[in-house]
């Protein structure tokens, strides 16, 4: 369960970014760690899927979120180094799994 202080953190600064970009990080540091989708239209949905997360996964999704609000071309475009997410997994998870 993630610390309630770092879930804080995350609200605030995923406000700023929007919430279709604060959902594809969201939902892809779910998928790297193996949680299943939510429900995303149900009471608390999001504040249950950032808690689900950990406190060291939470950290990672905090500091991405914070880069996304500072640059936020450079994070959209592949440039962050992440693997490409997809319908609940990464495209090279879903590629292993076919």
């Amino acid at each position: 369960m993630a610390d309630l202080h770092i879930v804080a953190q995350i609200q605030e600064v995923a406000a700023t970014i929007g919430d279709a970009e604060f959902l594809e990080l969201l939902r892809w540091h779910r998928a790297v760690i193996g949680l299943p989708d939510l429900d995303w239209s149900s009471q608390g949905a999001y504040r249950t899927a950032i808690t689900e997360l950990g406190d060291d996964r939470a950290a990672d999704l905090l500091r991405d979120l914070r880069r996304a609000a500072r640059d936020p071309r450079r994070h959209r475009h592949g440039a962050d180094g992440k693997p490409v997410y997809s319908g609940g997994r990464t495209l090279a998870d879903h590629r292993r799994h076919q």
